[in-house]
């Protein structure tokens, strides 16, 4: 009994932190969305990055193969079916989690879908693309889903797969989402803000999802 006491206190503990950096990256995330709107272009340090870049992948055919598998790992029609077995199987022992993880999915697509519209930047143009989509830049929905996505799954697989390759492959997947948002840079489909625009977003949104499921599931009942 004492020791499911401090965790729920432990847990409790959390949720301030988690809150604080959650605003914190909203605000960010704001600010740079507001700077972006105002541009009359991509400002000097996604042009300074991007260039050379989009060079140094013209000579590195390697990189625009593994970008392209990025590409393909954090599209709706890898991600979403994914998304749906994790949350099925959660629901038979970890309901909480399955929450988790279907909160921060549904809540960061949207939130994609909504800024993008919203700010209607316009994609990187190459006189030699690897690729030309037609949609929206700002956030990068890629990057976004590699945190809503692969990120949580990678912290689901820390907290509750048993034996020792808990960490590995918890690790390797947390990784494999941070990654997601260069690779978009590399495959010559965002600018850098768009990857630090979805990076801050999903973050936030991850964060913000958390914090209120911690606090609705450990807040302190009336008169204790």
């Amino acid at each position: 009994m004492t020791g499911r006491l401090v965790r729920i206190d432990t847990h409790r503990n959390r949720i301030p932190l988690l809150a604080g950096t959650a605003a914190a990256l909203w605000a960010a995330a704001i600010a740079l969305t507001i700077a972006i709107a105002n541009a009359s272009g991509p400002p000097a340090i996604d042009t300074g990055i991007a260039d050379p870049v989009h060079a140094w992948a013209l000579d590195n055919p390697w990189a625009v193969s593994l970008a392209r598998m990025f590409a393909l790992m954090g599209s709706g029609a890898v991600l979403f079916p994914i998304t749906v077995v994790v949350v099925l199987v959660l629901l038979r022992n970890h309901r909480w989690w399955a929450l988790w993880v279907a909160a921060c999915g549904i809540g960061g697509l949207v939130i994609s879908q909504v800024v993008k519209r919203t700010i209607d930047r316009q994609r990187p143009v190459w006189p030699d693309p690897f690729e030309a989509p037609d949609s929206f830049s700002f956030p990068s929905g890629h990057t976004m889903a590699g945190i809503y996505g692969w990120v949580v799954f990678g912290i689901v697989a820390l907290y509750l797969l048993r034996g020792p390759w808990n960490r590995i492959v918890g690790v390797a997947l947390i990784a494999f989402g941070v990654l997601m948002g260069p690779s978009r840079v590399v495959f010559g489909v965002h600018w850098p803000t768009d990857v630090l625009g979805g990076w801050l977003y999903a973050s936030a949104w991850v964060l913000t999802v958390t914090a209120l499921l911690l606090w609705r599931r450990y807040r302190i009942a009336p008169g204790t």
